[in-house]
């Protein structure tokens, strides 16, 4: 921050290890008021309890929904319904947070314009609020999820320190992913009033579906296969899948060999990246040459 300020005062330009410093802070800055909001800025222990408590009480309606349903009858697909659903509350937690951040900036707590016009990377605090997000909505949920799954629903994990790594290796790449439609639909926030507030959770409903997260995408349409298989999310999803269920459970990509998933997974991922940053970028210049970066809902 001072190094920008004393930079913004004398005109010199800034070294490349200065910004990239610059963005790292800023979005530890962003990561820390995300978590103290996202926590109610309570303390860590009693967060961190019920963090754990509330994806109990979900597993647990998991659980009964598959003996009312299934009345005790597993499949391999169970094993990919419960994969998917320990892992997807970090897309949830990331997308969410990333526009709510923006959303109550603007509608809430009216910030977003010293935030904006402060000297630092606004893109930088919204990766933070979204890793916030993640990290305070995710993470609990995937190690109960799993737990209960394997507990209670008798499902077979292949856990060894290589499948560990494979799957945090994939989930690196799944985060980097989040970040991008997290950014993606910011873009489309700054131009949206009235709709604002729900269009993450239909961007989640749509991304859930089109994604694998609860069936294989071979259940679905040529055309939505496709549009689901542009998604980093999708083999995001299908990497970790084939990492920790045995090889006769469903899989969205039956010819394809988990190399080529890996690869797919962080071809999509650079690709999206681009992709939705510079949608952003284009977003972002039109919102503000608008003036609707702070325009309320109410307007």
């Amino acid at each position: 921050m001072a190094t920008d300020m004393k930079v913004l005062a004398t005109g010199t330009s800034v070294a490349p290890r200065s910004r990239l410093r610059t963005f790292v802070d800023t979005a530890r800055g962003g990561f820390w008021l995300g978590w103290k909001i996202e926590s109610n800025w309570t303390d860590a222990f009693r967060f961190l309890t019920y963090q754990i408590a509330r994806p109990v009480g979900g597993a647990l309606i998991l659980v009964f929904m598959y003996y009312a349903v299934a009345r005790g009858n597993r499949g391999p697909v169970l094993g990919f319904f419960v994969v998917g659903t320990a892992f997807w509350p970090l897309v949830l937690g990331g997308v969410q947070a990333t526009v709510r951040g923006v959303l109550e900036d603007r509608e809430a707590f009216r910030m977003i314009r010293p935030i904006y016009t402060s000297p630092i990377s606004y893109r930088a605090y919204l990766l933070g609020r979204s890793l916030a997000g993640q990290a305070a909505w995710g993470s609990a949920a995937v190690f109960v999820t799993l737990a209960v799954g394997v507990i209670f629903l008798h499902i077979h994990l292949t856990i060894t320190a290589a499948s560990v790594a494979l799957v945090l290796a994939a989930t690196v790449f799944g985060v980097a992913g989040i970040l991008a439609i997290g950014l993606l639909c910011v873009g489309a926030a700054f131009s949206t009033t009235h709709d604002a507030w729900q269009m993450p959770e239909a961007i989640g409903a749509a991304l859930f579906l089109i994604c694998g997260a609860i069936f294989p995408l071979t259940v679905l349409p040529a055309a939505l296969r496709g549009f689901g298989a542009a998604f980093p999310l999708t083999w995001w999803l299908e990497a970790v899948r084939r990492v920790l269920l045995p090889s006769n459970a469903p899989r969205s990509f039956p010819s394809f060999g988990m190399p080529a998933v890996f690869g797919m997974l962080v071809l999509t991922t650079i690709g999206g990246a681009f992709v939705c940053a510079g949608l952003f970028s284009l977003a972002e210049r039109r919102a503000r040459r608008l003036g609707k970066l702070d325009r309320e809902t109410a307007f």
